[in-house]
């Protein structure tokens, strides 16, 4: 198989497998050394820079997600035009979102009530009184509840966590209940009463409120974490009344929503011991956190990614030790491609959570991206050795293996995995795969076949599994149509898949129906425009349908690309001699 295309064929299967093994859920050793912050290294230049300068810098770190630099700018900015409203307003933003809330309050406090932004000044201040416990101050400050739903019900909630904090538990139930609005809004403003109410340690109040909240399962597509955050409250509440039976009822009800929810066994685990448990929340600055988590998580799954880091950072501030928070920030910062931001946060999920687990095998995999191999091999298989029955442990290991090529170490580890395994189950298909691409990177096919196979069997409609055997078998001249079948189906499985149509075109290029493959090949092209893989495999087609200006003009563009260097001179002698035969009629230049 040719090399470009093994290759991408390995990629986009580390990207799935960890993508994949990390959602299967996961606590561990304590976590590597990170850095605390990140550093500036153009401190310097930060001194020096003028009023245009530090404006325009703090715009580039601002889009370029580095909230760090846009602060120290934005700080130098507003040092040479103290009075300009709009640098402080700039200022104020990067500061919420870098988590330095209380700098943040101090310029709020010097800005104009004014403008757009007038809500979220409002909301940080009131943020910093809740935090202080300042909880008249509170009401206060949001006494102009304005805006959409969303900011209406974080202001009212906010409110209401004010008045529990004061002592008026049931004003503050009932203010949380008030909380108008969509389907959405019902389910949250439900589950903080609930909280407040198991929080004031009546659980038998608090459980029609939660059991309201988790009535309409659609909305947990929108609020995912609060609906799986609400089930969990809800079997502590009913522990903590002595409804067992019901506890153990509902967290059955949310094995079947996520069946690896940390959370969810950590609560199995203590039902079966019969140990007591406490409220999810106990405290209004926990409730105010809650209620930032809650927002900012669910606006990070819809993409709004500032906004989500500058709740989440909220959130934070007023619960410096949630799990739940350093998680989601975490996650925030992955997205932004700042993995070293990331394992800040990872680092602060106590060794006790339910999630520990989770974020260290995150924190291995965000040394890897940050080329730190050995560390993140390390930790893995320290993981590993603590709970050898972590298959993800396994199956995130050999991936950080099979992305460094190592195939050999990385096919140990499969084993190691598959020889721990009793009855494979469906979700397990992946282990196979990547055992199986292991295998065929060190040309044993006799092993990587089976395990294709046994891939396909405990998931029959894996794309991606069916089109790295399918093409396995055509490039090696063996079960020819049962290979096109299984190609075939991996494009009818994900028809915009310019990789997997890709693979179509060139099984028909390796058949000899160079029409057919024009075809797929042209639609390969539509759907991956850069591809260099894909333009030269096109333009192999067009020459043998005798399209050679094409085929040239393709390969001129399959260079642009940036090919592997094998694959450049290949392309390169192509544009000299055209697509040259070898003694072996199959076998192109290119291969």
């Amino acid at each position: 198989m040719n090399r470009s295309l093994r290759l991408r064929l390995l990629n986009s299967t580390f990207a799935v497998a960890l993508t994949l093994g990390l959602a299967a859920g996961m606590g561990l050793a304590p976590l590597a050394q990170a850095k605390t912050e990140d550093e500036v290294p153009i401190k310097d230049v930060v001194a020096q820079a003028s009023l245009s300068g530090s404006f325009l810098a703090a715009q580039v770190a601002g889009n370029d997600n580095d909230d760090v630099n846009a602060v120290a700018f934005y700080e130098r900015a507003v040092e040479l035009d103290p009075d300009n409203g709009e640098l402080k307003r700039l200022l104020f933003l990067a500061l919420t979102a870098n988590g330095r809330i209380q700098d943040a309050v101090t310029v709020a406090r010097k800005m104009p009530q004014t403008g757009d932004d007038t809500a979220v000044t409002r909301l940080v201040v009131a943020v910093d009184a809740l935090r202080q416990k300042s909880w008249s101050k509170v009401g206060e400050t949001l006494n102009k509840t304005t805006g959409g739903d969303l900011d209406v019900m974080v202001e009212e909630l906010l409110k209401a966590w004010a008045m529990f904090g004061a002592g008026d538990v049931d004003g503050a139930i009932k203010a949380a209940q008030n909380s108008d609005g969509p389907d959405w809004v019902q389910v949250v403003r439900n589950y903080h009463a609930g909280l407040m109410a198991s929080a004031a340690s009546k659980d038998s109040e608090a459980i029609p409120l939660l059991e309201k909240a988790t009535e309409n399962e659609a909305a947990a597509a929108v609020l995912s974490e609060t609906f799986l955050r609400a089930i969990e409250a809800l079997v502590r509440a009913q522990v903590r009344t002595g409804a067992l039976d019901d506890a153990e009822k509902t967290l059955e009800r949310g094995f079947s929503l996520l069946p690896s929810h940390p959370p969810f066994a950590t609560l199995k685990t203590q039902l079966a011991e019969k140990k007591a448990l406490n409220p999810l929340v106990t405290s209004a600055t926990q409730g105010g956190a809650e209620v930032f988590y809650n927002v900012g998580s669910a606006i990070s799954r819809q993409g709004g990614a500032p906004l989500a880091q500058s709740y989440l950072q909220l959130a934070d501030n007023l619960n410096p030790g949630s799990d739940v928070v350093s998680l989601a920030l975490a996650g925030v910062f992955e997205n932004q491609k700042r993995p070293e931001r990331a394992n800040v946060f990872y680092e602060k999920i106590d060794a006790k959570s339910p999630f520990h687990r989770r974020a260290a095998l995150e924190y291995a995999l965000n040394l890897n991206t940050m080329k730190e191999n050995d560390k993140a091999e390390k930790m893995l298989r320290d993981l590993i050795a603590e709970d050898p029955d972590d298959l993800i442990a396994y199956s995130t290991l050999g991936g950080v293996l099979s992305q460094q090529e190592k195939y050999r170490e990385a096919a140990d580890v499969y084993d190691a995995a598959v020889a721990r395994i009793i009855k494979p189950e469906s979700y397990q298909w992946n282990l196979y795969y990547r055992r199986a691409i292991a295998y065929e990177r060190l040309k044993e096919w006799d092993k990587a076949e089976p395990n294709f196979k046994k891939a396909i069997e405990l998931s029959p409609n894996q794309a991606d599994v069916l089109n790295y055997l399918g093409y396995s078998w055509i490039d090696m001249g063996i079960n020819l149509d049962e290979g096109m079948d299984l190609i075939r189906k991996a494009v009818e499985l994900k028809p915009r898949s310019g990789f997997i149509v890709d693979s179509l075109g060139w099984a028909y290029y390796k058949l000899g129906k160079y029409d057919e493959a024009v075809v797929e090949l042209e639609r390969a092209v539509e759907l991956m425009p850069q591809d260099s893989v894909v333009n030269d495999h096109l333009g192999d087609a067009y020459w043998k349908v005798g399209r050679k200006l094409e085929a040239t003009f393709q390969w001129n563009h399959a260079l642009v690309g940036k090919p592997e260097p094998e694959e450049e001179a290949k392309i390169r002698l192509k544009l000299q001699k055209g697509l040259v035969e070898t003694v072996d009629s199959t076998t192109k230049v290119q291969e």
